[in-house]
């Protein structure tokens, strides 16, 4: 099937039922990387498209037929990320054989996880992968190049060695401080994991140390009053879909800032979502046109009074994607299809027409939450419904309606926002604070206390 740029409507499901029963149908499939729950989502239509047999192998957590892990226990999500990484691409002796038992002849198919960098696991191909000039643009120092390819408006910034960063970032404080962001010397990062705000000369001499254990360069910004925003573009042999933007839900401890999820509720000013959107339809166009991109990438910034800035560029699916498209069965399994857009799999689906089917369900029904992975429940497991008067979260009564569903366990915890309980245009960050100091104050996990951006684009 040929993708279609007529602007027609699909008909139905089929331009991604049936290339995908094409290659999966009557095979064993086996899915490789991540925690083995991340799966849970493509086992279905993997199943329902007619694949002969399913393996888990994850690399991360636990449930999976097998399940190894090159990080160890509390070293960060971004260590365990990419010893997962390292697996898919260095499979163990004992990986490689339980592999080999499983698929013998080597007939399976084979699907990554998103972050996937590998061609093949043990001589195996996988359908698609990240190719290795696309992993280089997570590197947060090649942004300036890119968006001034593409004509897109941002913010000045500097890349220097990270020992010179304390003197150079003076002449970019525009009065609030500056923001570094690491090179990729030590493996992507994301998150905010690699990313600091310095206003002083004792915060420089504190993120340099700390930063210096993985970044040979960095990226200074002004920092920049907004809401943190991200908006995703599709890549599509036609063009380009994006979608809506997302609030990437960033706090802050006192200077710190503090990645705490992701959620559709906020709506920006029509003229910053127009501008996002139109920034990332010209960014997608450089990425096909200097790396041949195919698949899904995130841009984020700020949504200013001035507009929006961009911070960094992903070039890969971001949460905030998932939490448009989890759980909405008029919805296409959107990793599977990504798969089959890098893997050069033809779509009867025009990249119009994949925006329109994305945005009009993404802005219809709104999602997300706040969540924190660096939680210690120190054994406990949290669970409940809670409410939020406005200022303050409390759990709910039998019976009650709740404005959030809380989990917990070990060093993660999340608070999902009830869309029909949700106000859909403001900011969530004030719920979202709000939420961490009553779990402080229930569990005594220290998150807090932690304080919400303003919307300053709000006309």
């Amino acid at each position: 099937m040929e993708s279609r740029s007529d602007g027609a409507s699909p008909p139905d499901d089929r331009w991604w039922r049936e290339p995908l029963s094409h290659v999966v149908s009557g095979r064993k499939v086996v899915l490789v990387g991540g925690a083995a729950a991340g799966w849970t989502a493509a086992i279905g239509p993997l199943r329902a498209l007619g694949a002969r047999d399913l393996l888990v192998v994850a690399t991360e957590g636990a449930g999976a037929r097998w399940c190894w892990s090159a990080a160890p226990p509390g070293d960060g999500m971004m260590s365990a990320m990419r010893g997962a990484i390292s697996l898919i691409g260095h499979p163990t002796a004992a990986m490689r054989a339980a592999i080999a038992e499983y698929d013998p002849h080597g007939s399976a198919i084979y699907l990554g996880h998103f972050l996937n960098e590998s061609p093949s696991i043990d001589g195996r191909p996988f359908l698609a992968h990240r190719r290795p000039e696309w992993v280089a643009l997570e590197d947060k120092t090649v942004l300036a190049e890119l968006l001034a390819s593409a004509g897109i408006t941002s913010a000045p910034s500097a890349v220097v060695a990270l020992v010179d960063a304390a003197g150079a970032r003076h002449e970019l404080d525009l009065g609030s401080g500056t923001v570094w962001a690491a090179d990729s010397t030590s493996g992507f990062h994301g998150g905010a994991a690699g990313t600091r705000r310095v206003v002083s000369d004792d915060d420089a001499v504190r993120v340099t140390s700390e930063l210096g254990r993985e970044a040979q360069d960095v990226r200074i910004m002004p920092f920049l009053e907004g809401i943190a925003t991200s908006i995703h573009g599709i890549v599509l042999p036609d063009g380009i879909a994006t979608v809506r933007p997302v609030e990437l839900v960033t706090l802050r401890r006192r200077r710190d800032l503090v990645y705490s999820g992701c959620a559709t509720f906020w709506d920006p000013a029509d003229d910053v979502r127009a501008e996002m959107q139109q920034a990332a339809r010209r960014l997608g166009d450089v990425l096909r046109h200097q790396v041949d991109f195919r698949g899904a990438f995130t841009l984020d910034g700020i949504a200013t009074s001035g507009g929006f800035r961009p911070t960094e560029l992903n070039p890969r699916f971001g949460a905030g994607l998932g939490v448009m498209t989890r759980g909405k069965p008029d919805l296409p399994p959107l990793l599977l299809v990504l798969d089959l857009i890098v893997g050069g799999y033809p779509l009867d689906i025009s990249a119009a027409e994949l925006e329109a089917l994305l945005v009009t369900s993404a802005d219809a029904q709104r999602a997300g939450g706040t969540w924190n992975l660096h939680v210690d429940l120190s054994g406990e497991i949290a669970e409940g419904a809670a409410c939020f008067d406005g200022e303050r979260w409390r759990w709910a009564h039998d019976g009650e309606d709740a404005d959030a569903v809380v989990v917990g366990a070990g060093d993660f915890a999340s608070a999902r926002f009830v869309p029909e309980r949700t106000p859909v245009g403001p900011s969530v960050g004030a719920p979202a604070a709000a939420f961490w100091q009553f779990f402080d104050d229930e569990h005594g996990t220290h998150v807090g206390p932690l304080t919400a951006p303003r919307d300053v684009t709000v006309r």
